[in-house]
């Protein structure tokens, strides 16, 4: 009697959000010249390009004698359907940063010199609310069954891991370009 109950009765949650990590703490550093407000350009160009969503979570400015520390944290992400979201956080810290006035071809340009370590996690957002799943039973079978037998959610891993390690080279790239650019 109570099996058929378990069977028949959906697990009353608002919300069943599952998360699962792809990429975690993905790491860039880097030390020298560039513009902050670039930098904001090149990741607002490559959400764009990538046809992503952001929510700003955190951008924080503390000034002390050594010069600012900036701190900026977003979420970008992208929908596949109903259930399923593709997650980037990247969260910039921005430490030691002054401002420099630098002549180059006969003009003046203001460039920032800051440390910067950025940190870049992927995952793969799954919402089972309303779904067979929502059954005890159910929900068990699958969960055993997407881990032993058929790996159903790592499909989706691919495009997450493309996006993080995209998101590294090119900023990776957006960096060693300003070194040269500015020497």
């Amino acid at each position: 009697m109570l099996f058929q109950r378990l069977l028949l009765l959906p697990i009353q949650l608002t919300r069943m959000v599952q998360k699962k990590n792809i990429i975690k703490d993905l790491m860039l550093k880097y030390t020298g010249p560039f513009s902050i407000d670039d930098f904001y350009k090149e990741l607002e160009n490559w959400m764009r390009e990538k046809g992503l969503s952001r929510e700003l979570k955190r951008k924080l400015e503390d000034v002390s004698q050594k010069g600012k520390r900036l701190e900026y944290v977003a979420e970008m992400w992208k929908s596949i359907d109903d259930s399923r979201k593709h997650m980037v956080k990247i969260r910039a810290l921005f430490d030691n940063v002054k401002e420099l006035k630098m002549k180059k071809n006969k003009r003046n340009i203001r460039i920032n010199q800051a440390d910067v370590l950025i940190t870049i996690d992927g995952w793969l957002e799954t919402d089972l609310a309303g779904r067979w799943t929502q059954f005890p039973f159910f929900a068990f079978l699958s969960r055993v069954f997407d881990k032993y037998i058929w790996k159903i959610l790592e499909t989706n891993d691919a495009p997450i891991e493309q996006d993080c390690y995209g998101l590294h080279k090119r900023l990776k790239a957006f960096f060693e370009l300003n070194k040269m650019k500015l020497k």
